[in-house]
């Protein structure tokens, strides 16, 4: 049910220091926000933004070859080291405050939080002092980078399989500036992103796919996203007198080069949970435990009961006890069932919140929208586009 406007923008963002961009293999354009017409199907040569009867707002980011080359050409090495915080505005409702950083500390910060399920008095398993051991970083994992005005920005994401073999999942509002009204320019994922190699390739976002109330009424229980993408490609250096330049070189479909996630939805609570990102922003004591240049890991079992933060209309949210993520985790998997030989699992939230449960100077825990059937909707959707 669509409910009514409670704020523009909001949610945990992505925070880097300049980046050393260093590739270990060789390889935009404003879309428009959505109408509320009919959507027409979604193809690999053509895109039209829209809300289709199930509620899913489709709208292209690169989807002609020209397009696609434009990105490409756009997120040059040295233009990868300028993706910086992105701290979007917010605009609570008048019966709501929000948090003095909301981007960084979250609904659960000290000036705002209530007790709730799972907090400091009734969660069980203490929090992880600042990291839990590391985990083998999945291959399909890594980080998004976008544009919003003049600024490049990043989050994190992970390929999901789908039958096209094209698709990625990060937050909504990695994809789409509620404070614009439109989705982020020049979107690309690199999988396996780690201090600044990019050792898959990079793959250009074809047609992002959200449920129409994030967009729509910048609800939180819907911040997620599903985009398709382009074969991908990385970029090989090569001097012409005595110049540094670079040549892009295919490296095919995105799941045939790094693996995916499955989808799931409808899982029950309080199943354990392996969560993935690049955390890189401060708590809300200034320590900065991470750097972002890695994939970190946090595992635990979600709570029993949904969770709500008013100021970003969550109501139905999934919360981590024990999780010390900072900014720049946006976007990374959820995965239950996690087969650390294997490296996969099954995909079931991606992280949107950072919370301060105990009102201290660290974070200690996140959170995810609950993946029901209108994720489900717009995951099939999605997993139908072909993109070559």
């Amino acid at each position: 049910m669509t409910r009514k406007l409670a704020l523009a923008a909001g949610g945990v963002v992505a925070a880097a220091s300049a980046v050393a961009v260093l590739w270990s293999q060789g390889p935009a354009v404003p879309a428009t926000a959505a109408s509320r017409a009919a959507i027409t199907p979604v193809s690999a040569v053509s895109a039209v933004s829209g809300v289709d009867k199930n509620g899913v707002s489709a709208f292209p980011l690169a989807p002609s070859q020209a397009d696609e080359q434009r990105v490409a050409a756009y997120w040059s090495p040295e233009r990868l080291k300028q993706a910086s915080s992105y701290v979007p505005s917010t605009k609570p409702s008048p019966s709501t405050k929000s948090t003095t950083s909301a981007a960084e500390v979250g609904p659960g910060d000290a000036k705002t939080h209530t007790a709730a399920p799972g907090d400091a008095k009734t969660h069980t398993g203490a929090p992880h002092a600042v990291a839990p051991p590391p985990v083998a970083s999945p291959p399909m994992v890594g980080k998004v980078f976008f544009k919003v005005g003049d600024k490049e920005y990043w989050c994190s994401a992970s390929a999901v399989h789908s039958a096209r073999r094209n698709l990625v999942a990060t937050a909504g509002h990695c994809a789409y500036a509620l404070s614009q009204d439109k989705p982020v320019q020049n979107w690309v994922f690199i999988p396996g992103y780690h201090d600044g190699v990019a050792p898959s390739g990079i793959f250009v976002g074809h047609t992002l796919y959200m449920q129409e109330d994030f967009a729509g009424q910048g609800d939180f229980d819907r911040d997620y996203a599903f985009v398709t993408v382009h074969r991908g490609f990385s970029w090989q250096p090569y001097v012409e007198s005595g110049r540094l330049k670079y040549r892009s070189v295919d490296v095919g479909r995105l799941e045939d080069k790094v693996s995916a996630f499955h989808f799931a939805s409808g899982k029950p609570l309080g199943r354990p949970t392996y969560v993935f990102g690049y955390p890189a922003g401060a708590n809300p004591d200034g320590s900065r435990p991470y750097t972002g240049q890695t994939v970190k890991s946090c595992d635990g079992t979600t709570e029993k009961k949904f969770v709500s933060a008013p100021t970003w209309q969550l109501e139905h949210g999934v919360r981590l006890p024990g999780c010390p993520f900072t900014a720049g985790a946006s976007g990374g998997p959820w995965v239950i069932g996690y087969n650390a030989t294997t490296r996969t699992g099954y995909l079931t939230g991606i992280t949107s919140l950072t919370w301060n449960l105990n009102g201290g100077g660290r974070l200690d825990a996140v959170s995810t929208p609950y993946f029901n059937h209108l994720t489900q909707r717009v995951y099939t959707q999605a997993s139908k586009q072909g993109t070559g």
